[in-house]
């Protein structure tokens, strides 16, 4: 686990002010309020965070939106890759069924 420090010190322009707003918008989530415990995650998240706000110029009331929108993506990623796991169990002639019905909907063929 990483303390609040921890992420201060290894995310650029970050700030103790600045992450605990972030922590009180939502938008960061450390794994322990109390002793102010944080993940790598995190670390990852405050960093993406900053980018937002500093290096792509987006705007304070942009980024919740912006977060929601890539932890969909990461969630439907995580779905897929489950379903491919799931997939890969079947027989090869069920998996040839799968195929071709999903290019049936793509309109191709394979």
């Amino acid at each position: 686990m990483l303390t609040e420090r921890d992420l201060i010190a290894r995310v650029e322009h970050l700030t103790v002010t600045r992450l605990r707003v972030w922590v009180r918008q939502g938008w960061i989530r450390p794994v322990d309020e109390a002793e102010q415990a944080y993940s790598e995650a995190d670390l990852a998240r405050a960093a993406l965070i900053r980018d937002l706000e500093d290096e792509l110029g987006f705007a304070e009331e942009d980024v919740p939106v912006l977060l929601n929108l890539i932890d969909q993506i990461h969630g439907l990623r995580f779905e897929l890759s489950t379903l491919l796991a799931a997939l890969d169990e079947l027989p090869e002639e069920t998996r040839a069924t799968v195929r071709m019905r999903i290019a049936a909907r793509k309109g191709g063929s394979e």
